[in-house]
Formats: structure tokens, sequence, C-alpha cells
């Protein structure tokens, strides 16, 4: 019995001892011999929640979530009363892209410990993934009473007011976190981003350059740097910074492999260049602008747009190979067919320097001939003498669609203009909209079934082709007719996010698109349903007076 009871002190002296060496072998960074180490332990006592939870928090250091949250987890039911357990295994939750798991065990740490910052200001981050803004921004400012001096923390706090649009609140979390750290380049920068949606775009600009010389790598910074730049018609500074959006870690643009090699303005005689799209299709609609002045230069150019887009590319550059792809066939052509590669949005930097090198033009995307006819033949039989204007207005946009968009019962009084037949453009279920104008005003908005922009945009086009007039908020319709030559009006806010950077400021006309007309807001779009309500009476004059032309 003695002997026995000798042999179990034995055995626990020497796991302590392997435990304590695996610790210190982990804190000084010998990962191999650390993991080593806990491995010896768990070979002797495969139930020793130390060993296990360690380990788990070295396999997460390692990358390997899904191994740390079974090790921590089989921690945790042996030790079910350790905050910091708690804590390490809501980082492997989040590790393991499930944050709600993880926001569910960070409050099982604050139950069993609710002194515990780092459960706080981790819970902060899994409901911030979860884009609970309004949660994530009173789990930091629960952390920041007790750590006020966190100019990190601060600085998230503020990219989280941010994200509810609480600019004021934003301000003042970058403020301090700059009191406490004049380093934070990123603070610096959003505040930049701050000042531009509030539309103080000069101010903004002075305020990211010098972002830069605190981050001058920083591709976030240089991103948000090239738009601000590009709005105030600085295309020099603006389509470098632009460059950044395949480096940043908010924007969901991924950069291709090389080769071929990136096309940086050489000579494209006997060469062929293969130009593919990444943005949204707007976005992908407005540079194609640049497309005819690279074909003329390449022996050979294929085009890879979205697969929407191919019948209209094809009938717009035939001296082109269009090929459709989706963003998981990435890329879609194999490298060695070409000797440049470029993405559409960069031929900006080759291409238009600045205001005199954007060309007139009457359309460079063309619609099918036979199809807008017929959709016109069809309109203009029910307008029975009246005009034909499109309308749409609303955007997908992630970042700023709600900024630029409002509802169909806001363009009111345009919607009651005489001598107009309004058809609807907006892509997307519009029934509760039309039904609601129709109640409401008594407007019949027509509603063309045999096209849907979300399926069939060389219909769309037509479509678009066919009206006398287009009115738009700032989405994919507005460059559809821009792109066509169309009249569009473009109904843009002022000095907010949802101000695109193409629309640049203050101008009433279009370098993009000699046919669009910008209609522009006098001061800021206040919350509520009339906050679109001087633009539209403005416009709606307007087009009285055009409709009686």
């Amino acid at each position: 019995m003695a002997s026995g009871f000798g042999e179990m002190t034995s055995t626990a002296q020497t796991i302590k001892a392997l435990f304590q060496e695996a610790v210190a072998l982990h804190t000084s960074g010998r990962i191999a011999d650390a993991e080593a180490r806990y491995t010896e332990i768990l070979d002797q006592d495969a139930n020793h929640p130390d060993a296990l939870h360690l380990l788990g928090v070295l396999k997460l250091q390692q990358g390997h979530a899904d191994k740390a949250v079974e090790l921590i987890e089989r921690a945790v039911s042996l030790k079910p009363d350790s905050a910091e357990m708690h804590v390490n295994l809501g980082a492997a939750h989040r590790s393991n892209e499930n944050p709600a798991k993880a926001a569910g065990v960070y409050r099982r740490s604050l139950d069993l410990n609710p002194d515990m910052d780092a459960a706080h200001f981790n819970l902060g981050h899994a409901l911030k993934e979860m884009e609970d803004f309004e949660g994530a921004a009173k789990a930091y400012t629960t952390y920041l009473a007790k750590n006020p001096n966190d100019a990190e923390a601060l600085n998230i706090l503020g990219d989280t007011y941010l994200k509810l649009g609480r600019y004021d609140d934003a301000m003042d979390a970058y403020e301090s976190a700059l009191i406490y750290d004049p380093r934070q380049a990123g603070a610096v920068s959003n505040i930049a981003t701050i000042l531009r949606d509030q539309g103080w775009h000069h101010a903004a600009r002075t305020v990211i350059d010098r972002a830069i010389e605190q981050a001058p790598s920083d591709h976030d910074i240089l991103r948000t740097s090239g738009v601000i730049h590009l709005q105030l018609e600085d295309f020099e500074n603006g389509w470098v910074g632009f460059e950044s959006r395949f480096h940043t870690m908010t924007e969901q643009v991924l950069p291709r492999s090389t080769p071929p090699a990136y096309w940086d303005g050489e000579d494209l005689s006997g060469k062929s260049v293969v130009v593919w799209t990444e943005q949204g299709l707007g976005d992908e609609v407005l540079h194609a602008s640049i497309l005819p002045e690279v074909i003329a230069r390449a022996e050979r150019c294929t085009i890879e747009c979205s697969k929407r887009m191919v019948p209209v590319f094809a009938r717009s550059f035939p001296s082109a190979t269009v090929v459709g792809y989706e963003a998981s066939d990435i890329p879609v052509s194999a490298a060695d067919a070409f000797d440049y590669q470029i993405p559409l949005a960069s031929l900006g930097r080759h291409f238009r320097p600045d205001l005199a090198s954007f060309p007139r033009h009457d359309g460079y995307l063309k619609a099918d001939p036979d199809k807008i006819a017929a959709l016109r033949a069809r309109y203009e039989a029910l307008a029975n003498g009246r005009r034909i204007v499109g309308l749409s207005w609303r955007s997908k946009n992630e970042r700023a669609g709600e900024a630029k968009s409002m509802t169909l019962s806001e363009l009111a009084p345009i919607l009651q203009t005489p001598g107009v037949m309004f058809v609807n453009l907006q892509y997307g279920d519009c029934s509760k909209d039309l039904a609601d104008v129709r109640d409401r005003f008594g407007v019949d908005v027509v509603q063309d079934t045999n096209v849907d922009p979300l399926t069939d945009m060389d219909m769309f086009f037509a479509q678009v082709a066919a009206m006398d007039l287009v009115l738009s908020t700032s989405n994919t319709t507005a460059h559809v007719a821009g792109a066509q030559n169309i009249p569009v009006w473009v109904l843009l806010p002022h000095g907010s996010k949802g101000l695109i950077w193409y629309w640049f400021l203050r101008r009433t006309d279009s370098p993009w698109y000699p046919s669009a007309r910008l209609v522009r807001a006098d001061h800021k779009l206040e919350e509520g349903q009339a906050r679109w309500l001087e633009l539209t009476e403005r416009t709606a004059a307007d087009l009285g007076r055009w409709a009686g032309a």
C-alpha cells in the first residue's frame, strides 16, 4: 500500500515537472519542444486539464483551430469553473469561424469571473463578427471602463461606432486613441473617412496624407487615400492608392497569381493581354469604357467578365474574345496564353490620368437592336403619347447601399408628373413598392415581367435603351444608361458615404457618361421619410418642364 502511494507521488511529481518545463518552453517560443512535453504528459495522464488546455492554445497558435477546439473543450469539461479556459475556447471558436459559439463561451467566462477584461474585449470581437455592432460597442465600452488608456481598444471601438453610423461617438473614440498613442495611424485614417462621409473632402485629404506619413505601407490607409484623392479629381495620387484594394483587410478583392505578368504600361504591339473584372456589376460597366483603348493597342485582347455581361461585351467589343466567369472560377484562361494581364479597374491608372483623358462617346456598350425595338413598341403602345421614363431607386452595395437608396414612395413628387409613363427598372422584387405607390398615389408604374436584370442583363440593357429618360439613384441602372448614352438623371446624396468617388464633387455632369446629369442634394440628407424630399421636388419640377418641352 505504501509502495503504491509512493509510485503515485513519484508520477505526479514527474508530470508536474514536465508541465513546468512545457510551460517554460511554450513561453519562450520553443513550440515544437513544448508540444512534445504536453504530449508526453497526456500519454501518462490523458485527462490532465491544464496540459489539454495549453496544448489546445498551442494548436491555436499554429493555426489548427479544429484541434484547438477539441482539446480545449476537453479541458473545460474537466475544469468547468476556469474562466481562462473559456476565454481561450472562445478564441478557438472565433478562429474556427464560429463567432456565435465564441460569444456564448465568452459570456460563460464572464459568469465565472465578471472582472475578466479579456472576456469583455473578445466578446466584442465575436459580436462584431456577428454584425451585432451595438452589442460589440457595449462589450468594448465595458472593457475600456477598466482600461481607459488602451489606444488599440479605443480605435476598435471607433471602428464599431463607424459601422453603426455614430460618427460623433466614433470621432471621440479615435481622438482618445490618439491622445494615448499618436502612432495609431488607423485612427487617423478613419477620422479621414468620417470627414469624407460628412462631406468635408479636402479636410479628409489633409488627414489621410498624415496617416500615410505614419504608415506608408498600410494598404487599408492607402486604399482610403486613393478613394479620397480620386473623388477630388486628383488622379495621379488616386489611382496609385486605389491599387491597394487587393491587399486590404476589408475588401473582398483577390489578386491573381503570375504569370502572366501584370501590364504596367508596356508597348502592347504584337502582344496579348487578358483584362479581368473584379468589382461589382456597376463598376464593371463603368470601367468598360476604357476597354476600346486597350483593344486598339494589343494584337489580341481577351476580356473575362461576369457571365451576365457576356452578350453585351461580345456585341460591344467584337474584335476581343469575351469569356464569362463567376468569382469562384478565377482564373479561367491558361496563364501561358497571354503576355500580360490587368484587372479592369486598374486601367484607369494608365488611361485616365486627368479629366482631359475622358473621351466623349455615344455609347460604348451596345444592346440588341431587335430587343430594343420590340420593347420600345410595347411601351409606346402603353404610353399612349406620354414620355417613357425608367425608374430605379435602390442599391445593393454592401457598404454604401443604404445611404444611396430611397423607397419608391419617396419619389412621389416625381411620380405625379403629368405626361409621363414610368417603367420599373429596379432590380429585385419590387412588388410591395409598386403596390404602395399605386395605393397611396394612384400611380401605376409599369412592371415588365419579361425583363429580369438579375438573370438576363442583355434584355435589361435593351429595356434601358428603350427609355426616353432614366431617373436613378447611384446603382447599376445608372451605369447601364450612361454606358449606352441614354439620358439619365442620377440622384445623389450630399457628403455621405453614399456619394461614390466616380461621381466626384459638385459637378452636374459626368466625365464617364456624357448623357448623365448629376442631381445633387443641397444638404445632408436627414433620417426619416422626408430625407430625399428637397431633391425629389426639385427633380420633379425639372421633369415637368422636360416632359412638356
